[in-house]
């Protein structure tokens, strides 16, 4: 079916579902740290080095996400760092620790 005959009564009937970050800080930490699993910690050959720095990131990235309703305001450009960053950087974090020997 082609979405250009879809009936405009239709569309004004439905519901709109969507996935935002939360607005404040803490919900927003809970949120990324929920995307991972003891397991990753104990995956790596540095479990406290990684769980301090994966807090970080998840910190980081509650930040981001909590500015995203202020716009471009401070920033040089838009860029939305979404969960898959946030495991990319994980995995990178994760290669770094293990490949180090300090």
């Amino acid at each position: 079916a082609s979405m250009i005959n879809m009936p405009e009564s239709l569309m004004q009937s439905c519901i709109k579902v969507a996935n935002e970050a939360p607005s404040d800080v803490q919900s927003n930490l809970i949120r990324a740290w929920d995307n991972f699993s003891p397991d990753i910690f104990e995956s790596c050959n540095k479990p406290g080095q990684m769980k301090a720095c994966l807090f970080s990131l998840c910190w980081f990235h509650a930040i981001v996400s909590g500015r995203r309703r202020f716009g471009q305001q401070g920033w040089s450009r838009k860029y939305s760092f979404n969960t898959g960053d946030l495991v990319i950087c994980s995995n990178v974090l994760r290669s770094y620790l293990d490949a180090n020997p300090i």
